[in-house]
């Protein structure tokens, strides 16, 4: 089994031959685990604002939430940000939301076409590489990582590396042991054995480096010291926690042939 990580998503190509799990740690894809944690039963992406609004204008339908961020800061009209910590806090069992932010969602825009598509944080890192080498094993697919970067998507992101390596770790972690390029995973399904791209060597470095300091990590990085100016530093804390979740968001289609972020379970494989 293949195992890549893109540093990018524009890096993300044979989309058809890999299993994904896409990547923002801070914030989209921990907020998208919070969000179905607390019981949110759907979450639909927005990759702007005006869609955002125009989804959540529709007259008909149930009423969603309208969540996200520019800057960091939840736009006028909009009934959340995009704080893991602020979900966390909040009840939302049955509850349906709109999310709109500058680089997760068009990262998972640009994996839609992927076999099967999951979220993934430090906060799910293990369920989210045991969910993903499962499938891939299934369906005879590689596993590729790719991480929503920074301005859009188009600059490297400490954090997401970071995360990507968590989960490499943690598909290696399903094997026996981890040597460095080839891995045997012989537990849970996995039978192959692990192929590991030089993005995903790169990334499990990285994490390993810094494990059991993945706050400080998190800190150095340059998107970390701008959530830190606009207050929002509670959240760096919360997005470092490692495996504080077993919930994988799925991305899917709904009824209306929209995508949909929803709670991953072996019965929602396809």
């Amino acid at each position: 089994m293949k195992l890549d990580v893109a540093f990018l998503p524009s890096l993300f190509r044979e989309s058809g031959q890999y299993v994904c799990v896409v990547v923002d740690v801070l914030r989209a894809s921990s907020s998208l685990v919070v969000l179905l944690e607390r019981g949110v039963e759907e979450v639909l992406p927005a990759s702007s604002i005006g869609e955002a609004r125009r989804l959540a204008r529709r007259p008909a339908g149930p009423h969603y939430l309208l969540c996200g961020e520019r800057g960091g800061l939840p736009p006028p009209g909009f009934h959340y940000g995009n704080s893991p910590v602020e979900f966390a806090g909040l009840e939302l069992g049955g509850r349906r939301a709109i999310l709109c932010t500058s680089n997760g969602t068009r990262a998972l825009a640009r994996a839609a076409a992927a076999p099967l598509v999951l979220v993934g944080a430090l906060l799910n890192a293990t369920a989210v590489g045991r969910a993903a080498a499962e499938a891939a094993a299934e369906r005879e697919l590689g596993v590729a990582v790719v991480c929503s970067g920074d301005e859009g998507g188009t600059a490297f992101s400490l954090e997401d590396a970071l995360g990507a390596g968590a989960i490499v770790d943690a598909i290696l972690g399903l094997g026996r042991e981890a040597p460095p390029r080839q891995a045997p995973a012989a537990r849970v399904g996995v039978r192959a054995r692990l192929e590991l791209s030089d993005g995903a060597l790169a990334a499990l470095t990285i994490s390993r480096a810094h494990q059991g300091q993945e706050q400080a990590a998190l800190r150095a990085g340059s998107h970390a010291r701008d959530l830190e100016v606009l207050g929002l530093g509670e959240d760096l804390s919360f997005c470092a926690r490692r495996d504080a979740f077993a919930t994988v968001p799925h991305l899917q289609r709904d009824e209306d042939d929209r995508p949909v972020l929803r709670r991953y379970s072996s019965a929602s494989r396809g």
